[in-house]
């Protein structure tokens, strides 16, 4: 079992991402918004200006998708299937990905799994 963190940066392709998480079998998700560190240091503290500087992040805003996977190969398919989607994600900051081995999950429907 893997533990998916998935850091959307432009919300402008939203619709892709979630369809390319569909498209690997990844429906129970959980979704919520956060702001990125660096803006966050940068509005607030003057002096952390000039050591963090994203022109694509702008405000700050990111919204974060985690989810169990079973497999390894499933980050691989989402990528894949979010560029076959015409997503630039390996020009443009679009997506972060990080795939971490559980090493215990448990759920209702599959009870404890350990690894």
């Amino acid at each position: 079992m893997y533990f998916l963190v998935i850091e959307i940066f432009d919300s402008n392709y939203k619709e892709e991402i979630y369809l390319a998480l569909q498209s690997v079998g990844i429906q129970k998700a959980v979704t919520f918004d956060a702001r990125n560190l660096n803006s966050a240091l940068s509005d607030e503290q003057t002096f952390f200006t000039g050591f963090f500087r994203s022109d694509k992040i702008g405000s700050g805003a990111v919204e974060v998708i985690q989810a169990r996977v079973s497999e390894k190969g499933a980050a691989k398919e989402f990528l894949s299937n979010l560029k076959e989607s015409g997503a630039p994600v390996e020009k443009e900051n679009i997506v972060a990905l990080t795939l971490f081995p559980a090493a215990a999950s448990f759920t209702s429907e599959t009870g404890l799994q350990e690894s």
